[in-house]
């Protein structure tokens, strides 16, 4: 009995022992590297989820900065009762938002009468509300230009570079600590100098175009009303007077002119000329003719007398 027993149980242990084994083999295959069709379509999947993250940020950045970058500019030529009250009023108008005057020029008249020239620098939001402000100080506007140019595409393409030349001067660093030889070690650092350099010149412009745009140019003509009005009495009119006296004055000292260079260059050359002609002529004569002196003739001896 108890034999019987233990032949069962070795049966049954070696089925137990039987059907495990395939199921081991089955565990390791599975457990087993995987092929490299597995590895590249893990490989692009990791590519797609990088480029998809860069590609969400690059969006997200480009939302960010894709703001307008617009630099505002403008000329103005205003007739004012009184130039300097017009200059003092505009200066604290533009102080007052933020603002400032960059430059000023003026020109004295008789009488104590200044044309005055302000260059403007407002804040960009306040543009048209200082332009209208300056209409309205004025007593007549008489020449206004308005310019706009849109820099937004450069300062995006700035921002770009100037990313790539950070990159480039990280990486460079980074040869640099890891060069062995001092060739290589110059070598590097000549490259990165120059990176460095092309760094700040990228970072200058885009400061450049940063203010530019965030502070806009106008530049005002301000001309007292007394002397933007000609004077005229009776239809007479002394400005157009002096104007054609001037004219006819530059007409006579330009004849007058002419009249010398011709002299000078034509006449007396040629009247040289024919005087040194003339004189070697008269000279050449003297000596021919005057060399041949007359002999007096004897008068005849009257006859004896016989």
């Amino acid at each position: 009995m108890k034999s019987k027993v233990m032949l069962l149980l070795l049966v049954v242990t070696l089925l137990v022992v039987g059907c495990a084994m395939p199921a081991q083999q089955i565990t390791v295959e599975s457990t087993a590297e995987p092929p490299m069709e597995e590895h590249r379509a893990y490989d692009e999947a990791a590519g797609s989820a990088t480029n998809s993250a860069m590609g969400g940020d690059t969006a997200a950045w480009a939302g960010e900065t894709q703001a307008k970058m617009i630099v505002y500019t403008a000329e103005m030529s205003l007739v004012v009762k009184d130039s300097d009250v017009a200059q003092d009023d505009i200066t604290k108008m533009v102080e007052g938002i933020g603002g400032y005057v960059s430059n000023s020029s003026s020109y004295t008249y008789s009488g104590g009468l200044r044309r005055i020239t302000l260059t403007l620098r407002v804040p960009a939001d306040k543009f048209n509300d200082t332009m209208q402000a300056l209409r309205d100080m004025a007593m007549e506007v008489t020449q206004e230009t308005i310019g706009s140019q849109d820099v937004t595409q450069e300062y995006v393409d700035l921002e770009s570079r100037l990313r790539a030349l950070e990159a480039k001067a990280e990486r460079l660093e980074e040869l640099m600590d890891q060069a062995e030889d001092t060739e290589a070690v110059l070598a590097v650092y000549e490259q990165l100098s120059q990176t460095q350099i092309e760094i700040e010149q990228t970072k200058g412009r885009m400061q450049y175009l940063e203010r530019s745009a965030a502070m806009a140019t106008i530049t005002v003509s301000l001309t007292p009303d007394a002397l933007s009005q000609p004077i005229e009495v009776a239809g007479w009119r002394p400005a157009g007077i002096v104007k054609s006296a001037f004219e006819a004055l530059i007409k006579v000292f330009q004849f007058l002119i002419g009249a010398l260079i011709w002299i000078v260059i034509l006449v007396i050359p040629v009247l040289l000329f024919i005087g040194g002609v003339l004189y070697l002529f008269g000279r050449g004569l003297r000596l021919v003719f005057g060399g041949r002196k007359r002999t007096p003739k004897t008068p005849p001896t009257p006859p004896a007398a016989s």
